[in-house]
């Protein structure tokens, strides 16, 4: 098997394109698409040229990794221009959480620009059961979040029933055993999201990254002296790391060429690989490494880079790339990329 990895510049998101061949089978596969604009600009192009030179009429698999815009934005456009050939949509469904999204806007054309009633009652409520996390937070965690499920809401409905896949631990795709879905577990998907889990308690969630921020704060000093000598001290760790149950659940995909691993990893974390069966084997000795949620020190620790040790690793990142973690990656791998620093990126398998 032999093949290509392209990683998009789409700044803080994903969109990933990978072509395989082998004994005469072409297989096709985009792992997320950036945000809605990011389709036309940067997604598209690549497509149409791969698909031209592997006579194909579309992508065999679609993967949304998680419902964040910054991933399945571009998707929406891709489904529209593809699915009829498309073979397969890997994806999170959370039916019941896009039910109470779209109740928050009001759905007429004309008021779209402005906020409801219902969601300034929502975010008001929510500041009021939940005074020790900042306004901001609530108003800009909830706008994302709807949005993002309203995304997912329009994805879904463009998609035949029969082509979609909730992909879990141990999937894969027919005919392609080299490809296979490391995480999330079935168990831990619904840990993170309960079925009686209200939109409410999912904001909330959500702005885990603020709560601490203070304490964050008055630490950075001392991470950047310790980044200075070991930028691997500076790290978090699966304690002290602050991550969102929406990027916990992102969707771990190993392509596996005889020896060599090569890992997508869309925003998972720390207790993401922690909770892969046997993930120290599963994770070890990386060829490659798709830096999770755009090189952020919430989503990897030392501990985790150790067991991976990646030949290469490459990031799609911009304002949340943290240079620490980078520099942490480099000491035992051969080469380290960024989108932020080279643009689109290029991996050989």
């Amino acid at each position: 098997m032999v093949g290509t990895i392209k990683l998009l510049d789409v700044g803080d998101g994903d969109a990933i394109i990978v072509s395989l061949d082998k004994e005469n089978q072409n297989l096709i596969i985009v792992i997320d698409g950036g945000k809605s604009g990011h389709y036309e600009t940067k997604v598209k192009p690549e497509l149409v040229k791969l698909l031209r030179e592997k006579g194909k009429d579309a992508p065999d698999i679609v993967v949304a990794t998680h419902y964040d815009s910054d991933h399945i934005g571009g998707l929406i456009p891709l489904i529209d221009d593809y699915i009829t050939n498309i073979r397969e949509i890997w994806v999170h469904c959370s039916p019941e959480l896009n039910h109470k999204a779209l109740t928050i806007y009001d759905s007429r054309e004309e008021l779209k620009h402005l906020k409801s009633r219902e969601q300034f009652l929502f975010e008001s409520n929510l500041m009021l059961t939940n005074s020790h996390i900042k306004e901001d937070a609530i108003m800009t965690k909830s706008s994302f979040i709807i949005e993002s499920l309203k995304q997912l809401d329009t994805f879904l409905g463009k998609i035949p029933p029969h082509k979609i896949r909730q992909v879990y631990h141990g999937d894969s795709y027919e005919g392609w055993p080299e490809i296979k879905v490391l995480g999330p577990t079935k168990e831990y998907y619904d840990s993170l999201f309960p079925k009686d889990l209200s939109l409410e308690q999912l904001v909330i969630q959500e702005t885990i990254d603020y709560r601490s921020e203070g304490i964050i704060n008055s630490h950075r000093f001392m991470e950047l002296a310790t980044y200075l000598s070991d930028p691997c001290q500076s790290l978090k760790t699966e304690s002290t790391a602050k991550l969102t149950p929406t990027n916990k659940a992102s969707i771990i995909i190993s392509i596996k060429k005889n020896d060599d691993k090569f890992l997508f990893t869309g925003d998972a974390g720390i207790t993401s690989f922690k909770n892969i069966p046997d993930w120290k084997n599963e994770l070890s000795n990386l060829y490659w490494l798709k830096i999770p949620h755009h090189g952020s020190d919430n989503n990897i620790s030392t501990e985790i880079i150790d067991v991976m040790q990646p030949k290469y690793a490459d990031n799609s990142g911009d304002r949340h790339q943290d240079n620490n973690v980078i520099a942490c990656i480099e000491r035992n791998a051969i080469r380290v990329r960024s989108t932020k620093n080279n643009g689109d990126l290029h991996m050989a398998i």
